[in-house]
């Protein structure tokens, strides 16, 4: 039973932080993009394989340059039990060992072929701009209506074997492809 509460309790905090985002003006938007990475950690499982332990890092990884080093706060704070490490990857670096992949400003057939080289790989993909979704991206993050806002592609994602938590979908400004 607890772990239904636990389950509640985290649905609530996503909503909650999710709901909130434009409520916090005060923030920036790479602020609010960085609290809504660190909720898609929580509300993601992926496969019994990509961690080597059950108390093995979560390695978020960044390719290109991506919210100008916010990330860094998610550094030692936990995701699912596993303490988050962040990496900033070289250009042209092999996303080898990351679990979350937040792909930065990167020339466009750069990005594209950086998510194709990861089909299939258990890696979360997260992107700036709505159209990172099309590219092949899972999750794109974006500012709509003065919001910060989400959309979800589930093929590469399911392909990944990754599970999105239903509640976060909820959430999302749009869902495309796969099973919800």
């Amino acid at each position: 039973m607890r772990t239904g509460f636990s389950t509640a309790m985290q649905a609530l905090c996503l909503g909650a932080v999710l709901a909130c985002a434009p409520a916090l003006a005060s923030n920036s938007a790479a602020d609010i993009k960085t609290a809504f990475i660190y909720n898609f950690a929580k509300f993601v499982e992926w496969p019994a394989a990509a961690f080597a332990s059950e108390r093995s890092p979560l390695d978020l990884c960044v390719a290109g340059i991506a919210l100008e080093g916010h990330l860094r706060v998610l550094e030692g704070r936990e995701a699912q039990g596993h303490p988050i490490q962040v990496r900033q990857l070289r250009s042209h670096e092999a996303p080898l060992g990351c679990h979350i992949l937040v792909v930065g400003a990167l020339e466009p057939a750069e990005r594209i072929q950086l998510l194709q080289s990861l089909a299939r790989s258990a890696v979360l993909t997260i992107g700036d701009g709505s159209d990172f979704t099309r590219d092949g991206g899972m999750i794109a993050l974006f500012v709509a209506a003065n919001r910060v806002q989400f959309s979800v592609n589930l093929v590469p994602a399911q392909g990944a074997g990754l599970k999105l938590s239903s509640r976060m979908l909820q959430l999302a400004h749009s869902v495309r492809g796969g099973t919800p």
